[in-house]
Order: C-alpha cells, then sequence, then structure tokens
C-alpha cells in the first residue's frame, strides 16, 4: 500500500467547551492510502495531545515510523494489517485509528462495496444521532438548543451536577432525553443528590462523570443511579470491558480513541454480549472520519455523531445529517467520502506546480521576472507540491523532487535514489507566526518518508536556517552565496533509517 497525508484545520460554528477545554480551532491529520488504483481515507485529530500522544508532531513521526510497513502490506486483511501496526504504536490510537480507518475504507473500495457490507454488518439505516451542545453562559447554551430543533436527543455538557439550571432551561424548549456529560469533572458528593431531579428533567444518560482512575466512584454510582452510566474516557481498548462492565451500565465507542474500526468492532460486539448499553461517538472530526464510523451504526443503540453539523468548515462530502438529526451513510464504495480539495477545512493540499508559482514569486522572487518562478524539476516524474491554506486562499508553498543531494555534501551511509529536495518553501508574510510554515514543512517531509526518502536537503536561506534547525534539520558546509538570491546553507534531515549528526 502506498501512504499519505494531509493537514487540516476545523472550527465549529459555535466554540466548542467540555469542563476540560475551549477549542477555537482543531487541527488534525487525514491519511490516504492507496492500493491499485484505490484509495482509503482515515483521520487523526490532534486534541488532548498529551493524554492520547496525538500532536502533531508525534501524529507525523508516527506514519514516517510506519511506512516501511505499510509499503509491503496489502489491504485485503484490514485485520492482519491492525495486528502488524498495533505492535509498532501501542501509545498512538488517533495514529493507528487512522491508519486502519483508511485501510478498511480501502478493501471496501477495491470490492466496491459500503464499508458495513465489507465488514458483514447489517446496513445502517433509521439511525439518528444525538446534538451536543457545549458548555456556555446558559442562554448560549439555549440558542444552540433553539437553532437544532426537533432532533431525537441533546447531549449537554455539564460542569456542576449540582447545579441544573441549564437543564431546567433546556426543558423549556424540547421534550427530547438529554443526555449529560460531564467530561471527567464530577464528583460523586455532587451527583448522588442530584440523581432525582435529573431524572425528573428527563436525563436518560450520564456519560463519563469522574476521572478515569475514580473506578470505585464509578462502581458506586452505578449501584445508586437510576439513569444508565456510560463510560467514555474509561473505555479506551477491549482491556477496559471488564473494569467498565463493573463500573457502568454501558460504554461509549470512540474508533479514534479506541484504535480503530478493528478495535470497535471488537468493543461493540462484546459489550451487546454483555448487555451493556452501547454507544456510538466521535472526536473532533471531519467527514473524512467519521464517515467511517457510521457504518458501525448498527451495533450502537445510541449514536453521538453530529460533528459534521457542528462544523463551520469540512474536507469534503461523507456522513449526512438532515435537520433533525436523521443519519445518511453515503450509498457509495467504502467510507462513501470524497474529498472536495476546495473545502476551507484543509491547512496542507497537494497541488498542481502553476499554484505554487505566485508565492514563490511574492515572496522569494519579488521584483524578478515570474518565470524565473518555474522550476525545470516541476513536471518531474514524482515532483510534488504543497500549499498552505488559509480560508482557502494559497499562503504557503513547499516543493518536493526525487534528487540526490551533490557529491561534496553526499552523506554517509544514504543510499542512491532515496533523498528527496525541498524547495521552494515559502510563506507569506501575514501568517507568519501561525504554525503554516511547520505545517507545510511536517507535510513535505511525511510525504518523502512515506514515498521511500531516507534524505531531505535543501539550500537554506541562511535568514531561515533557524526554523530548518527547530525542524530537525542539520547543517552541513559553510555558507554559500547564490547569485541574485543571497547567502544559503546546505541542510538536511533524515528519517529514522540514518543517524542524525
Amino acid at each position: 500500500m502506498k501512504a499519505t497525508t494531509y493537514e487540516i484545520s476545523l472550527t465549529q460554528r459555535h466554540l466548542w467547551r467540555s469542563t476540560r477545554e475551549a477549542i477555537p480551532v482543531q487541527h488534525a491529520v487525514i491519511v490516504e492510502v492507496s492500493q491499485d488504483g484505490a484509495t482509503g481515507f482515515g483521520e487523526a485529530s490532534a486534541f488532548m495531545t498529551d493524554h492520547y500522544n496525538s500532536g502533531l508532531d508525534q501524529l507525523h513521526n508516527d506514519f514516517r515510523r510506519v511506512a516501511p510497513l505499510l509499503a509491503e502490506l496489502r489491504a485485503d486483511d484490514p485485520f492482519a494489517v491492525w495486528r502488524v501496526l498495533a505492535a509498532e504504536l501501542p501509545r498512538s490510537p488517533f495514529a493507528l485509528a487512522a491508519v486502519d480507518a483508511a485501510v478498511h475504507d480501502l478493501r471496501a473500495r477495491l470490492l466496491g462495496v459500503p464499508m458495513w457490507k465489507a465488514l458483514g454488518l447489517d446496513r445502517p439505516q433509521g439511525l439518528r444521532s444525538s446534538f451536543s451542545i457545549g458548555l456556555d453562559e446558559p442562554a448560549v447554551m439555549v440558542t444552540k438548543l433553539r437553532e437544532r430543533l426537533g432532533w431525537s436527543a441533546y447531549k449537554v455538557k455539564l460542569a456542576d451536577p449540582s447545579d441544573l439550571t441549564v437543564l431546567r432551561q433546556l426543558r423549556r424548549h424540547t421534550d427530547a432525553p438529554f443526555y449529560v456529560d460531564g467530561n471527567c469533572g464530577w464528583k460523586l458528593s455532587q451527583v448522588v443528590p442530584a440523581l432525582a431531579d435529573m431524572q425528573a428533567l428527563g436525563v436518560s444518560l450520564i456519560e463519563q462523570p469522574f476521572p478515569r482512575a475514580a473506578w470505585e466512584d464509578a462502581r458506586i454510582l452505578k449501584g445508586h443511579s437510576p439513569i444508565p452510566v456510560i463510560a467514555d474516557e474509561s473505555i479506551t481498548s477491549p482491556a477496559d470491558l471488564d473494569a467498565c462492565t463493573e463500573a457502568f451500565h454501558g460504554i461509549n465507542v470512540k474508533p479514534m480513541k479506541a484504535g480503530g474500526i478493528t478495535p470497535s468492532l471488537t468493543l461493540l460486539r462484546a459489550a451487546r454480549e454483555r448487555g451493556l448499553i452501547t454507544m456510538l461517538g466521535c472526536m473532533p472530526e471531519s467527514a473524512a472520519g467519521v464517515s467511517g464510523t457510521a457504518h458501525l451504526g448498527a451495533l450502537a443503540d445510541h449514536l453521538d455523531v453530529d460533528v459534521v453539523d457542528l462544523l463551520a468548515v469540512n474536507t469534503g462530502d461523507g456522513l449526512t445529517l438532515d435537520d433533525r438529526g436523521a443519519i445518511t451513510v453515503p450509498d457509495r464504495p467504502g467510507s462513501g467520502y470524497v474529498p472536495d480539495p476546495a473545502a476551507l477545512g484543509w491547512r496542507v493540499r497537494p497541488v498542481p506546480a502553476t499554484d505554487v508559482w505566485p508565492i514563490r514569486h511574492q515572496v522569494l522572487r519579488p521584483g524578478q521576472p515570474v518565470d524565473l518562478c518555474s522550476y525545470p524539476e516541476d513536471d518531474r516524474s514524482g515532483a510534488r507540491h504543497f500549499a498552505a491554506l488559509h480560508k482557502g486562499a494559497t499562503v504557503g508553498a513547499a516543493s518536493t523532487y526525487h534528487e540526490d543531494p551533490p557529491a561534496e555534501f553526499a552523506l554517509p551511509g544514504a543510499k542512491p535514489g532515496h533523498s528527496r529536495r525541498l524547495r521552494g518553501m515559502a510563506t507569506v508574510d501575514e501568517i507568519r507566526g501561525t504554525g503554516a510554515g511547520a505545517a507545510l514543512l511536517r507535510t513535505a517531509l511525511t510525504h518523502a518518508v512515506l514515498g521511500g526518502a531516507e534524505v531531505v536537503w535543501c539550500n537554506a536561506r541562511t535568514s531561515v536556517a533557524g526554523f530548518y534547525r527547530k525542524h530537525g534539520f542539520l547543517t552541513l558546509g559553510e555558507e554559500f552565496e547564490m547569485p541574485g538570491i543571497g547567502p544559503h546553507v546546505f541542510m538536511y534531515w533524515t528519517s529514522d533509517a540514518l543517524p542524525q549528526g
């Protein structure tokens, strides 16, 4: 299989808040896995990065690390692929989940059937999602509900179970059930006295009231609560199922958190065998990720996959929700997700060479003839061009080429043909400091490694050498002058295949 990755940047219609955090922008990585002319998609969010080992740098490092394995594997048996990758990514569930979802998607597309059929599941039909209302001032939370009247259930973030003011205000506008989510922020002494009032207000589920470590509190609450209590952060893999069976009435399975479609199937089926309530949920993600999740819908009692409705931007077409939360899974092979290059959720995308020429001219060759911005290598086989995007506009560019370093800069141990040259890297002044340049460089490096590169090198302007050093590049040789452009240094970056330094 051949894999590639791209970065995305998601914003929601309303600022998303929970008891843990507020999320103005959610960054993520989309993974594409290709074989025999077909491509599958997965997604990994840079969400709760310390907890899930899911920072952008870490995600890229994980994808680079498994590149040699992916190149040798095929999508014919996604479960076998997952076992191989799980051994390499034991502490990186999001990276593992993205590749696993992409491989399942790819296999179904190769078979020409929807993913649910490839998995041997019932068709997901007649399904409805709850609508999530993030923490905010009560009036704002009421406004969010009123914008989405008629949904079958509302999942309400609740900071303090002893203060049910917002539930009372929301109840004036709907008779639908409430699911309340404590996001690990409640105390047992607050919850037990509030249970009767919650039940009277139509709360039908309580989700993850306590921190993951508070197993005893969870067991006590399960024994007292007339309202079913389901696990979220407490259920991260099948290894947690025994403890969750004792401490909760059900589990919320999120494929990204669980490590992919493969372990999610195991969790959902095992939970049903044990008589547990099953919810199928999602992380902050785009249609690229959640569309695959919805294909497991026949195994869930409740679905919480409203993220595509919450988004202000997206990355393409896939799972859709109507104005009352009814779920439609595309009647197309695989997950049904189709990327849209014009969608505003993309942060870094591959583009034709012509799309990067204006940035080269504006930033690298101002005042010089425009034709100098077209490099002879641009149309060479294997050339790749990337654009950094902001609100759909190109604000940065970078290109890579199959090219070994000049002889005077040959690196000991580097195999001929296993190097890529980075050239034309630039961002406009207006977005410097926003991370766009780092996103471009991360993406270019990961593409190179996934394509078999061991070395990425460039002739860097001396003025930006510090930026490259920050991202792991090393300098070789002395500063030199490029006529008409200025002082440069030779810099290089290596994958794990070669030692640095």
